[in-house]
């Protein structure tokens, strides 16, 4: 291997992982990584346990991603013609907008959504006509204010039927409330309360699991409901994101509301790499979602990102495969990662 100008700031990973023996083999167990610490470039992971599913996600939205925006200035509203969301909103409410200026949470980043009061958008164009049973959502928010003036005041719906006559899943600042209006079926609502942290970005994570009928939300890795009673209605149509955003049960009590959103990542599995400031396993720690390429049970390929670490921190890699499982241990990528990297040679 050759490395060209500024071989201190830029290397190749081919790391044999150690103490293997010590993790679950029931675990995702890392034993190499291939690949230049490059935003952008590929990382191949080599290992055990991952999963024999389909983990690419259905839609990794960073905004400035997307082709079709980019040609719309500050303040454009988010085309429903076009790019990953088919609906903006409703009549009722404010459109959501590109915003190119002020806090855009990572510093490559171009473009962030924005909103005002009732403000969301929703059924992604890559999930049109899915069976999905089950859904992995992510994404980061950062609120003007608290949502503390009362009302069922939505962050997220996942629904499976634009009629909302089938499967409803809302969760709000107060609680998760689901039902399945075709089979009648209206458990218990789920009290709990999530607050995300005004005028700093948020982590959201919910994961829907109809087969095992279970339903997982976090804020920030803190888990605000668990539930073990979800049923799905018997519609061939799939689970999708039928809301992201912010939609107050009275526009009135937020007229001053805004804020920020991106990075939402979906996927119809919870299987996903991930690289975190921890070196053991820590749900609520700066964890940031890499983009899948391909995946089988031993080897993945992602696109490696700082997103929003420092380029100074210490960050590990982890896998969490289809069940949830995770090496409880990462797999360490660097003590300190490169600020800007250009370019690398292997023969």
């Amino acid at each position: 291997m050759t490395i060209n100008d500024n071989i201190s700031r830029y290397f190749m990973l081919s790391v044999m992982s150690a103490g293997l023996s010590s993790i679950c083999l029931a675990e995702p167990q890392i034993q190499s990584v291939e690949g230049q610490l490059l935003n952008g470039s590929k990382l191949s992971i080599s290992g055990n346990n991952f999963s024999s599913v389909n983990a690419i996600p259905a839609l990794y939205d960073h905004v400035d991603n997307q082709t079709e925006f980019s040609t719309l200035s500050d303040g454009s509203v988010v085309p429903e013609d076009k790019g990953p969301w088919t609906h903006n909103t409703n009549i009722y409410g404010n459109p959501i907008t590109i915003a190119r200026s002020g806090d855009l949470r990572t510093p490559d980043s171009k473009a962030v959504y924005e909103g005002r009061v009732k403000s969301y958008l929703g059924w992604p164009r890559s999930m049109q006509d899915t069976e999905t049973m089950t859904l992995y959502v992510s994404w980061w928010y950062k609120p003007s204010q608290s949502v503390d003036q009362g009302g069922s005041n939505k962050f997220l719906r996942i629904w499976d039927d634009s009629s909302g006559n089938n499967t409803r899943i809302s969760w709000t600042q107060m609680h998760m409330i689901y039902d399945v209006l075709d089979l009648g079926y209206v458990p218990p609502t789920s009290w709990a309360t999530t607050q995300p942290e005004p005028g700093t970005w948020n982590h959201l994570e919910i994961y829907a699991d109809a087969d095992a009928g279970t339903i997982t939300a976090s804020l920030n890795g803190d888990v605000k409901h668990k539930l073990n009673d979800f049923k799905k209605s018997p519609t061939y149509r799939g689970l999708t994101v039928a809301l992201v955003g912010f939609d107050p049960s009275i526009n009135e009590n937020y007229s001053n509301y805004s804020f920020r959103m991106t990075d939402i990542y979906v996927s119809e599995t919870q299987a996903r790499v991930e690289i975190s400031d921890s070196p053991t396993w820590n749900p609520t720690s700066h964890r940031e979602v890499l983009n899948v390429n391909s995946w089988s049970d031993q080897s993945i390929d992602v696109t490696f990102n700082l997103y929003a670490h420092k380029a100074s921190s210490s960050l590990y890699l982890y896998v969490i495969d289809n069940n949830g499982s995770v090496n409880a241990n990462g797999f360490q990528l660097c003590e300190k990662c490169p600020s800007q990297v250009q370019s690398i040679t292997i023969e």
